[in-house]
């Protein structure tokens, strides 16, 4: 692809550049991780796949049809993202400022849908590696941002590794002629305007500049005046905001594909050996007839079977490496939460659990959620410089987006009976403290024995003292001394 053909108008040269674009796109190895990650999500594994071949007697490599192939995908990928999405961001995001005016406005901005396009957009990277948000004006002039499938989003770069385009693609599916027709649908975003393109069957699958658009290109914001004439105007930057997993954009799922597949595997092997060997297996003597389909009929129905006078049976029982297996899946499954740094609740202990217990149980989530939020509040600080601007542009202001402070509450599991210990522990240790001081209040003036005191109850001194106002606070060290 060369950029040189985006300063063209021509949309013969800017469907060729599409074109070649969305080409290479499709067969990009990134874009198979992000599939990847996706189908894993949705507890799609390799081992669906899994098929059982052998050597017949002619020596022929074909399939093995009659013994069990059991396919159990385990969804410990699906649990990690989840987790980490909801440890992060199960409280709503909270947009702190000591401005009113400027927190009635943001209320406007930041509701349910822009909650949720945040956990979207974690849940989104932590599958594919990185995700988009774009911007847009709804039709009743309120800025929205939505997810944009980051399988779909092209991003042209500069000699000087700028971004300078966009291009995003779809497919979708129409009815036309009474036949079903999958149409590809393409856009081209720069910092002004929106070029639409399609492609189909009835194209040669090349793309062109899309008809049925009314106006195209089109500016990113469209109003009509009060004469009905359409006025636009560009955002002045490429509305797309982009939110990485980590520094190398590596996806979640790779640390932990390889230890997923081989759980997979050793679980389903062993479930294939239960099955198989369910039965034991009849070694018989001394059988006198030719039809062994009697023989099996009559161990199975009859539980006996004739055999001659020098025949008989003998029971044969195969002995499944349960134990080294259970083994194999345990070590399998610490590693996944290791690697994965995730929380296993599936962890027992010693049933001693603390707060520090579980603590230290997160401990490895809490490093892997301490990366995403750093790139989030990143993500977060971009969308609020839009959202400002926005504000001061409407509603002619001049607020900046360091007026807000961004909080971020995590959410773990606690133990309310060792929490009531704890603070049960410090009232003690407060009351033990300010019998302390009242033991030696005969020695201490009125003001120092109040100051003492606020400080153990953790209270403003200046404040309790206004709070007295004009009461007459002079009791008399004998009145502390028989308080007590």
């Amino acid at each position: 692809m060369d950029i040189k053909y985006l300063k063209s108008d021509n949309p013969s040269v800017l469907s060729r550049f599409i074109d070649d674009a969305v080409k290479t796109d499709r067969q990009s190895p990134i874009k198979e991780k992000m599939s990847e990650g996706i189908k894993y999500y949705d507890y799609k594994h390799d081992i669906l796949k899994f098929r059982l071949f052998y050597y017949n007697d002619d020596g022929k490599f074909v399939e093995e049809t009659n013994r069990s192939n059991i396919k159990i995908p385990h969804a410990f990928f699906t649990e990690q993202v989840d987790q980490k999405v909801q440890y992060l961001l199960s409280n709503p995001v909270e947009f702190e400022t000591a401005d009113t005016e400027l927190k009635t406005y943001l209320e406007e901005y930041i509701d349910d849908d822009f909650q949720l396009m945040l956990q979207e957009m974690v849940e989104g990277a932590s599958k594919k590696a990185y995700e988009f948000a774009y911007v847009y004006r709804a039709t009743s002039g309120k800025l929205l941002f939505k997810v944009a499938d980051s399988r779909k989003v092209i991003v042209i770069y500069d000699d000087m590794n700028e971004v300078i385009a966009i291009i995003r693609y779809y497919d979708t599916d129409i009815t036309k002629d009474n036949r079903k027709v999958t149409v590809t649908k393409a856009e081209l975003w720069d910092t002004e305007k929106t070029w639409f393109f399609v492609s189909s069957s009835d194209y040669n699958n090349r793309f062109i500049l899309d008809e049925s658009q009314e106006i195209n290109p089109r500016f990113h914001q469209v109003v009509e005046d009060s004469d009905g004439n359409l006025l636009g105007k560009g955002f002045g930057y490429i509305p797309f905001l982009k939110l990485s997993n980590n520094k190398n954009e590596k996806t979640d799922l790779e640390p932990i594909k390889a230890l997923i597949d081989d759980y997979d595997l050793m679980a389903c092997a062993l479930s294939n050996n239960l099955v198989d060997f369910d039965h034991p297996i009849y070694a018989v003597k001394g059988y006198g007839k030719d039809n062994l389909d009697e023989l099996v009929t009559n161990l199975r129905t009859k539980r006996t079977v004739g055999v001659s006078q020098d025949g008989g049976i003998d029971v044969k029982t195969v002995d499944i490496p349960v134990t080294a297996r259970k083994t194999k899946l345990e070590t399998d499954k610490e590693a996944i939460y290791k690697f994965g740094m995730a929380f296993d609740s599936s962890q027992v202990g010693d049933g001693n659990i603390t707060n520090i217990v579980i603590k230290s149980r997160y401990s490895l989530l809490d490093l892997k959620c301490n990366k995403t939020e750093i790139r989030l509040r990143a993500f977060i600080k971009q969308l609020l410089d839009i959202i400002i601007q926005d504000i001061n542009e409407r509603y002619q202001k001049s607020f900046t987006r360091q007026q807000i402070e961004v909080v971020i509450t995590r959410s773990t599991m606690i133990n309310q009976s060792d929490n009531a210990e704890v603070e049960k522990l410090e009232a003690e240790t407060k009351g033990q403290l300010i019998q302390n001081l009242l033991d030696v209040a005969p020695y201490l003036d009125d003001g120092s024995l109040l100051k003492k005191i606020c400080a153990v109850q953790e209270l403003d001194y200046d404040e309790v003292l206004q709070r007295l106002g004009s009461q007459d606070f002079s009791p008399s060290k004998k009145d502390v001394i028989d308080s007590e």
